[in-house]
């Protein structure tokens, strides 16, 4: 199978040609259910703490929006899935045993708690049953978002979306955070378009709270449009979605060139580094007999990858021009002292000892801020308090423990399995390969400088790439068995 039929395959569902028929294989009410769904996540969902009001409408949206999902879902349409949707309900499972409470002697045993026992006892208080959470109300927000990541996974499965459908999505996402970033900076701190009262102000955060997270997740929609670029004909896009994606490639980079985001300069860095890589396996496999023919598919794939080539040349001309003229501020913070100093790296002893403490029950999903003021060194003392870990990974350890770190190592090796089941099944899946190879890279280095992965965007977002990479795996296997 070429790389163009395994792009074509993506989805498990037929369809019609064209904009419809590379969406959806459902029409009507169950489009608009996911409709709303993307607005409110776009406009609700960039925020990774606890307390913003729109955790307050955001929710409760999720929640109504399963209704239709869940009358709709079908068992057939959850058995390719089994692996992610498995290993996603240990972990909701596991969240909520913690907020369950246990006996004193059973909780007074566990490590990390003998401080608060002492205090028990001192009190008078010692036959309280306590949960394992050291912050259950904490505990008890965390669990209840669940339901953004689970509202994202049943309407895209009842809906019957395709991979296709879902990268446009992403992409479309990522035109409305750049369009926000960009308007920020225009306006400046008191701009309109900041959606949340905690935020960057004076830096664009498009569609999130923090400018760290949107441009990262520019970075990851960089990825997403070059994966719709290569796909060409092949992916049932019209000529003009196609022609839109260098635009729109241009329109993402120039959000991430004018943040301060260090992070996100050096992911999007790697997404272009990947995506001219993918440019080059789709030229290899544009190179089949009917292209040199000169049939009409081939002139077509070779007018789209021209086109492609064109774009790449002016995405290097522009961050060559940032760079040259001194105009992206995360391109210097990168070269100087600044970011070897950072807090992150100061984080790290105290975060070693949290880890040693806590590395078996964990101390409850949501907790990390409040069980971080008892080890906070006095060097560390700063005006601004650390809500996070900036280590996500390290964090996930702190709060869930070894069932939380056996669910995260479970998950890459469902994802890392994938990526080589298409690799090694699907002949000219280089792009492919690159593409989720370049994904997983960039949400592991984010991951651990930062936090993406709190907020909704980024939850609901890789669980529909995961989707997307189910498909694709599932097509390999399709053409392995032809």
């Amino acid at each position: 199978m070429t790389n163009r039929e395994s792009t074509g395959k993506a989805s498990s569902h037929g369809g019609a040609g064209g904009l419809s028929g590379a969406v959806l294989a459902a029409s009507g009410p169950w489009l608009l259910w996911v409709g709303v769904f993307i607005i409110a996540l776009a406009l609700l969902g960039g925020s990774s703490r606890a307390d913003p009001i729109q955790n307050a409408i955001l929710r409760p949206i999720a929640a109504l929006l399963l209704i239709p999902a869940l009358y709709r879902l079908r068992a057939a349409d959850l058995a390719n899935f089994r692996a992610m949707i498995v290993l996603g309900s240990v972990m909701l499972g596991w969240m909520i045993l913690q907020l369950v409470p246990l006996p004193p002697t059973l909780w007074q045993s566990l490590p990390g708690r003998e401080s608060i026992a002492r205090l028990d006892q001192l009190a008078g208080i010692e036959g309280v049953w306590r949960p394992l959470s050291l912050a259950p109300f904490r505990g008890l927000d965390a669990a209840l978002g669940m339901v953004v990541p689970v509202a994202a996974l049943l309407l895209a499965l009842s809906a019957r979306l395709k991979a296709q459908a879902i990268l446009l999505a992403i992409t479309a996402m990522g035109l409305i955070n750049a369009a926000f970033g960009i308007l920020q900076v225009i306006g400046g701190p008191k701009s309109p378009f900041y959606l949340f009262a905690l935020t960057s102000r004076g830096a664009p955060a498009g569609i999130f709270a923090n400018e760290n997270h949107s441009a990262v997740f520019s970075s990851i929609v960089l990825l997403v449009i070059a994966r719709l670029a290569i796909s060409g004909p092949a992916g049932n896009l019209p000529k003009w979605v196609r022609l839109s994606l260098a635009p729109a490639s241009l329109f993402v980079l120039l959000a991430v060139l004018i943040s301060g985001s260090r992070a996100g300069l050096a992911t999007t860095v790697l997404a272009l580094g990947a995506g001219g890589l993918m440019l080059w396996f789709g030229l290899r496999a544009g190179e089949t007999p009917s292209s040199r023919k000169g049939s009409s598919a081939g002139t077509d794939r070779r007018f789209g990858l021209a086109l492609l080539a064109g774009g790449a040349t002016a995405v290097v001309a522009v961050v060559a021009a940032f760079l040259l003229l001194d105009r992206a501020p995360a391109a210097g913070d990168l070269l100087t002292s600044k970011s070897f100093e950072d807090l992150r790296w100061s984080l790290w002893p105290v975060l070693t000892e949290m880890m040693r403490d806590h590395w078996l029950v964990g101390t409850g999903f949501g907790s990390f801020d409040a069980v971080y003021r008892s080890y906070e060194p006095t060097a560390l003392l700063l005006p601004l308090y650390v809500n996070h870990a900036h280590n996500d990974w390290a964090q996930l350890v702190i709060e869930g423990g070894l069932p939380a770190a056996t669910c995260l190592l479970g998950m890459l090796g469902w994802v890392s399995a994938s990526i080589w089941r298409i690799a090694r099944r699907t002949p000219g899946s280089g792009a492919l390969v690159v593409f989720w190879a370049a994904w997983l890279a960039i949400m592991m280095a984010a991951s651990a400088v930062d936090y993406p992965l709190r907020t909704p965007i980024f939850q609901a977002v890789s669980v529909w790439l995961m989707l997307c990479l189910a498909f694709d795996s599932m097509a390999s296997k399709a053409g392995a068995n032809e």
